[in-house]
């Protein structure tokens, strides 16, 4: 609709220009066309006439005369003001008769002017589009009506492919096809997405209802030698073999075994893993290992570790690595969960970074594992992943391994700045007053953050040569927090060498670093 308005205007602004050149062209310029031009217009705004008699004396029969209404001037007569053309021939007429000799006065706005001047007026009212001008009706020459009657009728060809000519109207028509057949194809999808679902969920139901009855009847009624013992006979007696070959069944009843199984404590777990095994559900549960889905993977992992399915452990080894973040998480706390002896060479060997969700989730773990199996936590120390190097550090320190002090020592010198911090809060734990030496190389470090994490740690275990070295570093810390914390470690290494800083210094910031460090109060500020 825009597109349309703008190139009407465009038009006008071209057309109109050569549109009024011709309707001024049209005007005539002979004072007898001007008059009959003028008649053919009838009436024009502001634009009049009169006849002026140039005689002394005026007949008795114009002077009596109402249609003239001739009144006396100086100079002659004047008839009154005209504004209708289509008289003036007539009146003209009536002038010649009477035999009298006359003048054509034009009259615009109320003002005689000469023939030239009405017709520059005329001009610059069809110039400002003020007056549209009348040029005659045509006639048609010939009876339209009758000479169509006498022309038979016959359709076009054309007109049927009319419609493939124009190619807008076609490539609309198109594109509203195309989409109402998408949107149609979309609605008959979801309908029948939504009818499996609520198929697939009635199913569910259907199957649960028929599960938990015979499965309740065998936890209760049935020793766990027996369950051991049971017949494929009498298993399908509880459970229809009909239904456990069908996958949708097999679902709802792991899922059922796996609810109750959290639920359960003792002889109903035991139970419960030695049904899960004489269903034959053991092997979907590590056929589904190796599902395309990882969700389907993820979820075999945990029945795997639920039920406590040791023969899997070889199958579960091979996903430790694995691409996805929760399948390779689910990997590893199965096998930390069910390997009789955790070596943790399948957790060092991994390329992935450990996140801290993670490292959570391990240790728990590991902290309940970790009195009934020997953990070889030394093995981490030697990955080639960072986080897993520091994953390793922070188990000796949360584990409380005094033993692997030695260990830490001896990697301590050539690993990274963030994995001496780990050994020096781990030192700091542990209380490894051995290990000095290291403590103050840290505290001599241009990298703050390592020297700060050495200051905490000789608050704990530092020595003399620690209290000399975090004098020298106050004097030369200008930023508060961390003047500070080596305040607060010289105290904790030397109470005597803090009294002698603090209470020497003339600076009043001293003095309120001294008295906050002091304050029972304030301990943990």
């Amino acid at each position: 609709m825009i597109r349309i308005f703008c190139w009407t205007i465009v038009g006008l602004l071209l057309f109109l220009p050569g549109w009024i050149q011709a309707q001024e062209d049209f005007i005539p310029e002979d004072s007898v066309e001007f008059r009959d031009f003028l008649i053919l217009q009838k009436e024009v705004t502001g634009l009049g006439y009169r006849f002026f008699i140039p005689e002394a004396q005026l007949p008795d029969s114009l002077h009596v005369d109402s249609l003239f209404q001739f009144s006396q001037t100086v100079s002659g007569f004047e008839s009154r003001y005209f504004v209708d053309f289509t008289k003036a021939k007539e009146l003209e007429n009536t002038l010649i008769n009477k035999g009298v000799s006359y003048r054509l006065d034009y009259i615009v706005l109320s003002e005689v002017v000469s023939t030239s001047a009405a017709q520059e007026y005329l001009v610059d009212l069809v110039r400002d589009a003020d007056y549209p001008i009348k040029r005659g009706e045509l006639k048609p020459t010939e009876d339209f009506v009758s000479l169509a009657s006498q022309t038979p009728y016959s359709p076009t060809k054309q007109f049927k492919l009319k419609f493939l000519s124009d190619y807008r109207l076609f490539v609309v028509t198109v594109m509203i096809i195309f989409f109402f057949l998408v949107a149609s194809i979309m609605i008959v999808s979801m309908l029948s997405m939504k009818a499996g679902k609520n198929k697939r969920e009635n199913l569910q139901k259907e199957y649960g209802k028929r599960i938990i009855a015979p499965l309740t009847s065998l936890l209760f009624e049935k020793e766990l030698h027996e369950i051991q013992e049971m017949e494929l006979e009498e298993i399908h007696s509880f459970f229809p073999k009909n239904l456990l070959a069908r996958p949708m069944y097999q679902h709802v009843l792991i899922d059922n075994i796996i609810g109750l199984n959290k639920k359960m404590k003792g002889d109903f777990k035991e139970k419960l893993k030695a049904l899960y095994k004489k269903l034959g559900l053991d092997k979907i549960s590590i056929k589904t290992l190796h599902h395309k889905k990882w969700d389907r993977a993820t979820m075999a992992l945990v029945q795997i570790n639920e039920m406590d399915l040791v023969e899997a452990l070889p199958e579960v080894k091979k996903f430790t690595n694995s691409t996805n973040f929760h399948v390779r998480s689910m990997a590893v706390a199965t096998l930390l969960n069910l390997s009789e002896k955790v070596d943790l060479i399948f957790l060092r060997d991994q390329t992935y970074p450990l996140s801290l969700w993670q490292q959570m989730n391990y240790l728990r773990i590991i902290r309940f594992v970790g009195s009934q199996k020997g953990l070889k936590l030394e093995i981490l120390f030697d990955s080639k992943n960072q986080s897993i190097r520091i994953f390793g550090i922070k188990l000796v320190r949360i584990l409380g391994r005094v033993d692997l002090i030695e260990k830490l020592a001896g990697i301590a010198g050539g690993v990274s700045e963030e994995e001496k911090e780990e050994i020096l809060e781990t030192y700091a734990a542990l209380g490894a007053y051995m290990e000095t030496a290291f403590i103050n190389d840290c505290l001599k470090s241009s990298n703050r953050a390592l020297s700060l994490a050495a200051a905490k740690a000789a608050a704990v275990v530092g020595d003399s040569g620690s209290a000399d070295i975090l004098v020298d570093l106050i004097g030369a810390e200008t930023v508060f927090r961390k003047k500070h914390s080596y305040l607060k470690s010289l105290y904790g290494v030397d109470k005597d060498k803090f009294a002698e800083v603090t209470l020497n210094n003339a600076n009043p910031e001293m003095l309120e670093l001294r008295n906050h460090i002091l304050d029972p109060m304030l301990q943990n500020v």
